[in-house]
This record gives structure tokens, sequence and C-alpha cells, in this order.
């Protein structure tokens, strides 16, 4: 079977949907053949780190216009004759679901937020927060959900390596991470607040990360012995490795759960808000602070706090092993073969 995946990703809208759309995409290709539909734009770096990104783990990049996206994925299945289309954007309307769905057998979309109608076969949403969404105002009668962390898409990396962590009653390793993307300098700002602790700071540089912030961060590693700069990070045996996390409210919670590392949480989008607040809400992440509020939040208090509390974190880590299915693309995928 020959799939479509429409997503993209880079240095405007950051790689969350490329990363997930990889770990399904390699769980599909076991079987079947994977495509990917990407946008072109005229500023030709806009979507390069996500087409690199998907290109890098193997797999076929078909481009579109940005400005004519249905009909050249029309034109691109009258040639390819995919069975399914899966769709990872939030840049999609009503009609663009309804002028697609006529030319596949299936289709799908990947959603976080329930922000409009969707004429689709199924929904995948791998929140926790899925299954309390009122899907049912926006989607047709027929069509199939897959929501929550029974379905979270884990990369293989971390379905291999989570029972490997040793939780360590004294916290010896920090990361930070804030995604594939830093438009902000939010790495750099919250790099200068802890910079001081005695603990080693690992410090994720992300794929479309501007150079000019790779530059301040060697700047401040320079300064301090106890930083580390991680580029194409191996980021299992990182978290395996750290005792708490300073990461972005994305995909990346639900690794960090799976990898039993308490966390601070930045959310650095909109998009982050939701998931953010309510796992603050049921105590699975350390806390929850928008990026916006990074030079007037002492995060190093909230820290060393965290540091010092070896019965907060343990806490933590109970909830964080009962949230997430770590096998949970495993079961999606059979799902999915199962609706042919």
């Amino acid at each position: 079977m020959k799939i479509f995946i429409r997503a993209d990703g880079g240095n405007f809208i950051g790689l969350g949907h490329i990363m997930r759309m990889l770990v399904l995409a390699e769980e599909f290709s076991k079987k079947h053949e994977v495509i990917f539909l990407c946008r072109i734009a005229k500023i030709q770096e806009k979507y390069k780190a996500g087409i690199d990104k998907i290109q890098e783990g193997g797999f076929k990049v078909l481009k579109i216009s940005e400005d004519d996206v249905v009909n050249d994925i029309i034109k691109l299945q009258i040639q390819h004759k995919a069975k399914l289309l899966i769709t990872d954007s939030y840049e999609v309307n009503e009609e663009y679901f309804v002028k697609l769905k006529p030319y596949f057998d299936l289709t799908c979309y990947v959603d976080d937020v329930n922000k409009g109608k969707m004429d689709v076969d199924f929904i995948i949403n791998q929140n926790m927060y899925a299954p309390n969404m009122d899907y049912f105002n926006n989607i047709n009668s027929k069509t199939k959900l897959f929501l929550g962390t029974t379905f979270c898409m884990l990369r293989k990396e971390f379905r291999e390596t989570y029972n490997k962590k040793e939780i360590r009653k004294k916290v010896k390793h920090i990361l930070l991470t804030l995604g594939g993307m830093d438009k902000d300098f939010n790495t750099v700002k919250i790099l200068n607040q802890i910079s001081e602790c005695s603990q080693t700071i690992h410090v994720v540089i992300g794929k479309a990360f501007q150079e000019s912030i790779k530059i301040e961060l060697k700047q401040i590693a320079e300064k301090k012995h106890n930083i580390i700069l991680h580029e194409d990070a191996n980021m299992s045996q990182l978290m395996i490795e750290c005792d708490i996390a300073i990461a972005a409210c994305g995909s990346t919670l639900y690794e960090l759960c799976a990898m039993r590392v308490p966390t601070i949480g930045i959310v650095v989008a909109e998009n982050q808000e939701l998931l953010a607040d309510i796992m603050k809400g049921q105590g699975v992440i350390i806390d929850a602070i928008n990026s916006d509020e990074l030079e007037n939040c002492n995060i190093k208090a909230l820290l060393m706090e965290a540091i010092q509390n070896n019965e907060l974190r343990m806490n933590i880590i109970e909830k964080q092993k009962v949230l997430v299915n770590v096998n949970g693309v495993s079961k999606l995928v059979r799902e999915i073969e199962g609706l042919f």
C-alpha cells in the first residue's frame, strides 16, 4: 500500500509535526511505501529543515506549492495513486478535507486542537486531553477516533531504551531542550539563569537553530565547565543520563514521561498551553512557564527547589510511568491497517 503523509517543518513553525510523522512513517514503512508531501516557498529556507529531516530518515519527499496545496496534491495523487492521505498541519481547513477526500480510499487528520470541521475517515490525537475533546460536532458520523496516550507516537529510540533508566535520588545532570527551532533565543535566556548550577547541564541545539543562537550558546559554554552542548543529539541517551529537564511543552513531554524525567515545562507556542496546564494540574510536570515570562521568572530558584525535593521528583515519576503507552505507534498502525 502507498501512503502520502502531508507535513511541514522549518525555522518558523518548528519540527514537531515532522518528528511525530517520521515515527508513524517508520512504523508504516515496515509493510508499506510512505511518501511525504511538503510545501516549498519563495523563501527557500522556510521549510528546508523539515525536508532535510525527512530525507535524513530515508523517506522520499514530493514538493507542493505553498500557494496551491490542494491542486498539487490532486496532481500527485493522479500520478502515484496512494491509498491513504495523512495530514499533520494546522494550516488546513474544511475545504481542504472536502476536496481531497474523493481522491483517496482513506483520509486522516493528525490533530491537537479540534479547531474546525474535518471530513476525514479517522483522526489521530495522541494528547492526554484528547478523549475529553468534543469532536462529534466537527466530524462525519463514520469518522474513527484514535485518541489519547494509548496511541502515543514515541520514536524508536525511546521505545527501545525507556526501561534502562536509572532513577537517582541525587540530581547530577540537567537537560535543556526547547525543540528544533528557537527564534526567540529562549535557550540562551534560560541557560544564562541556570549556568551557575553545580550540576552538569546538557543543552540541545535544534536542527533549525539560527547560527547567532549557536554562537551565544558556545560563548556561555566556554566560560562554564559544567555546560555541554549537543548538536544532532541522541535524545534517548540524554534522557537516560539526565535527572531533571527543562523542555518545551510539545511531544517532548511524552518522551520525557516515557524516560521518567521530571520536567519544568516551557510553553513556546500557543498550541502547547493546554497540555502544559493539564500536566501541571495533574502533577505530571514540575511547573509550566510561558516563554514570554522567562525574563521575569526566577527559573533557577524553581530548578533548585526541584533538585532538593526528592519526594516531589519521585511522585512525578510514578505518574509518568502510567501515562504513556510506549508502544502506542505500533498499536495505532495495526488499528489503521484494520480499516482497509
